[in-house]
């Protein structure tokens, strides 16, 4: 999950594209993170994205995630404390602070995402591979990211841009993790998580752009729902071929750079 731009041109969404994705998503909403620290409500039924409003007691984000196991939406702030948001008011209150940082490339893309199974935030950036305990700060320093020896891939510098877990409703019996891959503009199966291996699964189909976001929306039937933003455009996505199916143009918040996104589905 990372940052995406909606500009203008992305204004005009045809009517029978709004239907379609009121029959698709039934309603979801997704929170969406821009700037220093604006959150922005998403209803993925109009594919329409609301005015940001300010985390209040933070300078900072570098992500934030639905936490499955509570429902809570958490951040990690630039000090490397971890927050928890109310998405109504944008009020932080602090969590836990890491007991260990993130090396941050200038640029790099940020990955936030809660493992829904384990229950741990899952931290990356670079090839960096981090697993951390909400609750103590704790972290784990895992593998670095890196194709399998039979990947086609292989001794590739991965670009994970974006990563999300199926099955992130509640705490699961099982999980898979899916990354986004800017430079072959591809989805990726980590396939061992703590381990930072990569498997290529196919390319996407589209122009590559500077942007991605990417989320996997379970909800109470156990039905996940792969999202890709790329630019100024939503689109679902096959998690066997990581193919793009549908799409629809972003409306609203024109010009809004967006960095990261969520759907809260968890109840």
């Amino acid at each position: 999950m990372t940052k995406l731009t909606f500009a203008a041109a992305a204004t005009a969404l045809l009517a029978s594209s709004t239907l379609t994705v009121a029959q698709d998503a039934g309603g979801l909403t997704a929170i969406a993170l821009s700037g220093d620290n604006m959150i922005h409500k998403v209803d993925v039924s109009t594919a329409a994205v609301g005015v940001g409003m300010a985390v209040q007691g933070v300078s900072k984000l570098l992500g934030i995630d639905l936490r499955p196991a509570t429902g809570q939406l958490i951040g990690v702030t630039d000090t490397f404390e971890i927050v928890e948001i109310d998405p109504e008011t944008g009020m932080a209150t602090v969590l836990s602070k890491m007991d260990k940082e993130l090396p941050l490339m200038d640029g790099a893309p940020v990955v936030v995402d809660f493992n829904p199974m384990a229950d741990k935030l899952r931290f990356m950036s670079g090839t960096t591979n981090h697993r951390v305990d909400i609750e103590t700060g704790a972290v784990t320093v895992d593998g670095s990211l890196a194709y399998e020896s039979a990947d086609m891939h292989a001794g590739e510098a991965p670009a994970i841009a974006a990563a999300a877990y199926t099955n992130s409703y509640g705490k699961p019996e099982a999980t898979a993790m899916y990354d986004i891959d800017s430079t072959i503009v591809a989805l990726i199966r980590q396939t061992s998580p703590n381990d930072g291996t990569l498997a290529a699964i196919g390319k996407l189909g589209i122009e590559g752009t500077d942007s991605y976001a990417f989320d996997i929306a379970t909800d109470a039937d156990g039905v996940n729902t792969a999202w890709l933003v790329a630019g100024p455009t939503l689109y679902t996505l096959s998690l066997e071929s990581g193919a793009v199916d549908k799409n629809w143009a972003l409306t609203g918040a024109e010009g809004v750079m967006v960095r990261d996104i969520t759907f809260m589905t968890a109840k």
